[in-house]
């Protein structure tokens, strides 16, 4: 459910806050059937305890 792994590694920590932040950049991703799978994905890492424990007070307000 992860990048290339059913494991959480090195790669979705670093992807992960690019992804949390493309809405505040004005980056909308498309909800078309080719980009599902990558909004599945992010879907699966913002709901991660891990993920929404390491975000300080301004990313949580990013929401």
């Amino acid at each position: 459910p992860f990048f290339m792994s059913d494991e959480f590694s090195i790669v979705d920590c670093c992807v992960t806050p690019i992804l949390w932040r493309l809405p505040v950049m004005g980056i909308e991703l498309p909800k078309t059937k080719a980009v599902k799978p990558l909004l599945d994905y992010r879907d699966r890492l913002f709901e991660r305890d891990s993920v929404l424990a390491s975000l300080s007070e301004q990313e949580k307000e990013m929401i």
